[in-house]
């Protein structure tokens, strides 16, 4: 087993095993019951974390599972919880930050034994990407003011995802981030790309979709592309990619600095995008 739940209220016992089930982790939910009864399930049952409704005490669970309590709001025992050193989800509106609440956590808490295992699973690796603030099948605008903490990330991410990035400066700066790089230049060369070859550069990146699996893509390089290229015919290339992104469940995540767009050209950028602001 994954993961247990225990919480006295059906409709977030609902919504959590929803989310579970929807990254593809095997579930139970229980109500809220007894130490001894919830002791006795998790002993029997042996899952890596347990979700569980705010209590005073959980020194009754085993100490090899990462216990994550659930509270109603960030002023029902938080105060307490942050003195015993342990994180918590807050369950109001339960189903829009699940994912990266439950995620954050356990790369947080990446370390322990429990988490380990769990991570290593064949089915988390997907699971990875809502930790950083990112889901699958969508495109995100990172504006270059927090590009670095974007970049901060992307060791760890490439360590269980596939990337493709299409950049603009040397590829060996980046060479603690595992995956494809493809520098957009006018100098020719291998992995090389030329900034007015969009559309070569647009089925490299198809292609890389196309071979399969969950993805991510990173456009580090728009306003170059501008200086050989119109913005209509490159926002063609970047639907036509964000159509395949979805088609695929991936994700693609383009880098621009907000100041170099009119206010037309950046409410095209943003219409099938949403804006990623740190995690």
């Amino acid at each position: 087993m994954d993961v247990i739940c225990f919480h006295g209220e059906e409709r977030y016992r609902s919504k959590i095993s929803e989310e579970l089930k929807d990254m593809n982790i095997q579930h139970e939910c229980y109500p809220l019951l007894s130490p001894e009864e919830m002791r006795k399930i998790c002993d029997e049952k042996k899952p890596f974390v347990i979700l569980v409704e705010y209590m005073e005490n959980y020194d009754f669970f085993d100490d090899d599972c990462l216990v994550i309590p659930l509270i109603k709001s960030i002023d029902t025992g938080k105060g307490k919880l942050e003195e015993m050193n342990m994180d918590y989800m807050v369950v109001k509106n339960i189903s829009i930050r699940f994912k990266t609440s439950f995620m954050k956590i356990l790369l947080k808490n990446k370390d322990k034994k429990s988490v380990i295992e769990f991570l290593n699973r064949e089915n988390m690796r997907k699971n990875t990407i809502y930790g950083f603030g990112f889901s699958w099948g969508k495109t995100y605008i990172v504006n270059i003011e927090i590009k670095d903490i974007l970049y901060s990330l992307l060791p760890e991410l490439s360590q269980n995802i596939d990337i493709f990035m299409a950049i603009r400066e040397k590829p060996e700066r980046f060479k603690n981030i595992r995956g494809r790089k493809i520098w957009v230049t006018d100098i020719v060369g291998k992995d090389r790309i030329k900034p007015h070859n969009l559309t070569i550069l647009t089925d490299s990146i198809i292609r890389f979709l196309e071979e399969g699996g969950e993805r991510i893509v990173i456009i580090d390089c728009i306003e170059y592309l501008l200086l050989y290229n119109d913005f209509i015919n490159i926002m063609r290339n970047i639907e036509l990619i964000n159509s395949y992104a979805m088609e695929r469940n991936s994700t693609i995540i383009i880098v621009i600095d907000n100041e170099a767009y009119t206010t037309k050209e950046y409410s095209l950028l943003r219409r099938y995008t949403m804006e990623w602001k740190g995690v």
